[in-house]
């Protein structure tokens, strides 16, 4: 249930510091000069996630339904509040969550709703449905299957667009199956194994209850977000985040209807491909600089005799397949 008591409209920033402690993250001004973390902070990603939103969305903020899942202290919900969103915020902390309950109450939010809940309880009956859903900070908190049910969750209550924030892992030492789909990644060490449940409570950055939990490779968290039915999914540089951390990312997925090609039936009979772990980079001929046998071979040799030569090399893997289009192969001997 949403907590609307009068009792936070009459504390000071300073009562709730006392009783809850300090902000941990989320810098939120409250007027007067004064934030809820002292002094002030730019949140790089708070710009990225609204600014993004309201591009995507293709809904004045005022006119859309947004969702803040483990909302932390608030800020991103109380963001979109602001500015006239109706935002519901999703909380199991209690000290965290009457943090963003002060917030609101000072700035008279009356379009934020905050629940006390674990994400995982997530569901379209119960907190119904949302243009945009924020998941910043909590998908590399879960384990699995925990963290593949989440993502399924988040497609049943989204309409439009989500915006994932999230460690990813880069490397793929750990592979798990869920619902027939090998997904990898890397564990992620939460608490240590001797950490009672208070514990874990009061570790404000961390799972409230498991021990491990899964970050999904790139690979995996597009397939993952491809297989859950989202229709396009998007890396996200601008609005930049200066000296973010290379394997943190803000992902946008789409919630759209698959399109039917009409011009190439080939094309739209052919089954959705999943991207693979490790897949080598393969980049055009010119981006590679030649070596200077190469050079020497290129500026020497007759051309006949380099037309022998290549597919030698190229069967040896000594040099990169030739990627000209027939066309212009034909073309090149009707020339001659």
């Amino acid at each position: 249930m949403d907590y609307n008591s009068n009792l936070h409209k009459s504390l000071s920033r300073d009562r709730v510091v006392e009783t809850y402690g300090e902000w941990t993250a989320m810098s939120i001004y409250l007027g007067d000069d004064q934030y809820t973390l002292m002094p002030g902070k730019v949140d790089y990603r708070l710009r990225r996630l609204v600014q993004v939103a309201s591009d995507l969305v293709g809904k004045p903020l005022n006119q859309i339904r947004v969702l803040d899942l483990a909302c932390l202290e608030g800020h991103y919900g109380i963001e979109f509040a602001l500015h006239g969103s109706e935002v519901v915020g999703i909380e199991i902390r209690e000290a965290n969550l009457e943090k963003a309950r002060f917030a609101k109450h000072h700035l008279k939010l009356d379009n934020l709703y905050l629940y006390q809940d674990d994400v995982r309880n997530l569901s379209k009956e119960k907190y119904s449905s949302f243009d945009v859903v924020l998941c910043s900070g909590i998908l590399y908190h879960l384990k699995p299957p925990d963290v593949f049910q989440f993502v399924k969750k988040i497609y049943e209550v989204c309409e439009r667009v989500v915006l994932f924030d999230t460690f990813i892992s880069l490397s793929d030492r750990k592979s798990v199956e869920f619902e027939g789909k090998t997904y990898w990644g890397l564990d992620y060490v939460e608490h240590p194994e001797e950490a009672t449940a208070e514990d874990k409570k009061r570790d404000l950055w961390a799972s409230i209850d498991n021990t491990i939990s899964l970050w999904m490779t790139h690979a995996s968290l597009s397939n993952l977000v491809a297989h859950v039915g989202f229709t396009s999914f998007y890396e996200c540089y601008v609005p930049t985040m200066p000296n973010n951390l290379t394997d943190r990312k803000t992902y946008v997925a789409i919630k759209g209807k698959p399109v039917k090609l009409l011009s190439s039936p080939v094309t739209e009979q052919t089954p959705h491909v999943d991207i693979p772990e490790n897949e080598p980079k393969k980049v055009h001929p010119a981006q590679i600089k030649p070596s200077p046998i190469f050079q020497f071979v290129k500026k020497t040799f007759p051309q006949p005799v380099k037309d022998m030569i290549k597919p030698v090399l190229r069967s040896l893997r000594l040099l990169e397949q030739d990627q000209t289009p027939e066309f212009l192969k034909k073309q090149a001997k009707s020339d001659k």
